[in-house]
């Protein structure tokens, strides 16, 4: 319907082909071989048009990640993580703690049905959510803090957020569980 299960010429082999994909909610992106971010599908919010510093234009993008009506990119250059598009409940804001103001990180991960990110911190592991909160699947446990515990993986889902603990390899989830 809008377009987002069709790749453009630049990762579908036609001109260019890509090394990871993400999808939102009615968008997608990939990450091509040097980099460079392609978005496509729905472009109600911007979510479709991933800015200069990871498009390949000024930089590029070690990661990359879909949501919902928002997309976010670690710059490769630093390590940053930006993020475009709908910014309501300031799911398109990571926070300084992985922005590149106050720390950078290693992984990223969107909800595609709800509003909310998270990305594990470099050097530290600590696992930093922001957006939607209103289940808990923005408040990461003390457990993976980055001292008590730290992160090797993260998954952002539908009111809910997992990650795997560094060293046990154990699955450690925070957020609505009304399922078990």
């Amino acid at each position: 319907m809008d377009g987002q299960a069709t790749p453009p010429d630049s990762v579908n082999g036609t001109a260019g082909t890509a090394i990871a994909v993400a999808m939102g909610y009615s968008h997608s992106c990939a990450m091509r071989a040097g980099g460079a971010v392609v978005c496509w599908g729905s472009h109600s919010y911007g979510e479709s048009t991933p800015p200069d510093s990871v498009n390949g234009t000024v930089g590029t993008a070690s990661a990359i990640a879909a949501g919902d009506f928002f997309s976010c990119a670690i710059i490769a250059k630093f390590g940053g993580v930006l993020c475009w598009g709908y910014n309501v409940d300031g799911r398109a804001t990571p926070p300084p703690e992985v922005d590149g103001t106050l720390g950078t990180a290693s992984a990223i991960s969107a909800s595609v049905a709800n509003a909310h990110s998270c990305a594990i911190q470099a050097g530290s592991g600590a696992v930093v959510c922001w957006g939607v909160n209103s289940y808990g699947e923005s408040t990461p446990p003390p457990e993976l803090d980055g001292t008590a515990g730290a992160a090797s993986a993260i998954a952002a889902g539908t009111f809910y957020s997992c990650a795997v603990k560094a060293g046990s390899g154990t699955v450690v989830c925070w957020g609505y569980n009304t399922d078990g």
